[in-house]
């Protein structure tokens, strides 16, 4: 599964908001990150509709967080800023009547907002998360490698 360019943007803006204590402005943000700022306004407009955000006019407005970072949900975030989201369009395809893909794709889907569910913007903006890996303590089949990076 991959996110959109939009949640990627959004989810790297609500962390920076977690890890200030104030409002942060777009601008700033947007040259820091080396992203577009039209794009990032437009992120930031949605965060702001979903009720993650508040913006705050003025010389030294910008945009904070509108709630604490553990009240906000990663999968909350995901769903709210990912359009359509599905592995597959399954609704056109002419094997569907009798094909299995449509539910283990629903299933994958699932277990993937799952793992997101469990994390708050909390956890996953904290200095040195990298080194939070919950993963690690997860059983390795046999017959796998796990690869250091």
């Amino acid at each position: 599964m991959q996110l959109t360019q939009h949640t990627d943007f959004g989810l790297r803006l609500l962390i920076v908001l977690a890890r200030k204590s104030g409002p942060v402005s777009l601008p700033a943000f947007s040259a820091e990150q080396g992203l577009s700022y039209h794009h990032v306004a437009k992120v930031a407009q949605a965060l702001v509709q979903a009720g993650f955000a508040v913006s705050q006019r003025g010389r030294s407005g910008g945009i904070a967080l509108a709630r604490p970072a553990g009240d906000i949900g990663v999968g909350d975030v995901v769903r709210k800023l990912e359009r359509g989201m599905r592995l597959a369009d399954c609704a056109t395809c002419a094997l569907k009547a009798d094909c299995g893909l449509s539910s283990v794709l629903a299933e994958a889907l699932a277990a993937f907002m799952g793992v997101l569910d469990r994390y708050t913007l909390a956890d996953v903006s904290r200095e040195g998360a990298a080194a939070f890996a919950p993963w690690t303590a997860l059983p390795v089949a046999p017959g796998c490698a796990v690869v250091e990076s």
